[in-house]
């Protein structure tokens, strides 16, 4: 199992697992401005395609997509030599009960509910985590580290390679923070979100 460095984040490299957009682009630049690096996939099939020339420290994995769900690919992920040792983190915004202990017992090293809160991504990612590897652990407070990034302190971006994310400010958070209400595969086609509270899903 690969062991993350908490105390610092540029020896990081994730590979984001997601086919909404909205949540890659948030969660990926988030990321980034932590100093990791970041590729992403949009379904499971992609992403075991960019295993093959990006072997990442940690893949944080949705679990409903098109052509290969989250399931899928952590089975195809466990099965592979070089890739059963990488910690996988699962997303899901179905969260009903018992998906927790379904994802853990299927393999997962961590699970995380959608929508995303990005003042805490880091804090939620590493208490998912510990939590399974560690019951007991403590993961209450970080270091001033991982603070939520502020408008001024992030430098602008002027544009992004194909497969590539700006170091900019996360866009799309709401007042609350949270991104990422995705819905079921069969609605998502007509559920372009036009408007700021649709990405969001604030509706206040």
């Amino acid at each position: 199992m690969v062991t993350l460095d908490w105390d610092n984040f540029s020896t990081w490299s994730v590979l984001l697992v997601d086919d909404e957009p909205d949540n890659v682009e948030v969660v990926a630049e988030t990321l980034q401005f932590y100093g990791m690096t970041v590729r992403t996939a949009e379904n499971g099939a992609a992403g075991l395609d960019t295993l093959q020339e990006f072997v990442p420290d940690l893949i944080i994995l949705d679990l409903s997509m098109p052509v290969m769900d989250g399931w899928e690919m952590r089975t195809r992920l466990k099965e592979d030599p070089q890739t059963s040792h990488i910690p996988v983190l699962a997303l899901s915004a179905h969260a009903m009960s018992g998906d927790k202990e379904r994802a853990l017992e299927a393999g997962f090293d961590g699970y995380m509910p959608k929508p995303i809160k990005v003042p805490t991504l880091i804090q939620d990612l590493r208490a998912a985590l510990e939590e399974n590897a560690a019951p007991s652990a403590d993961v209450a407070s970080l270091d001033g580290a991982t603070a939520a990034p502020s408008a001024s302190a992030v430098p602008a971006s002027d544009g992004r390679a194909a497969g590539e994310h700006s170091t900019g400010q996360p866009p799309g958070a709401g007042d609350d923070g949270r991104l990422g209400t995705n819905q079921p595969d069969d609605k998502r086609a007509d559920a372009t979100p036009q408007t700021q509270s649709d990405i969001t899903g604030d509706t206040s």
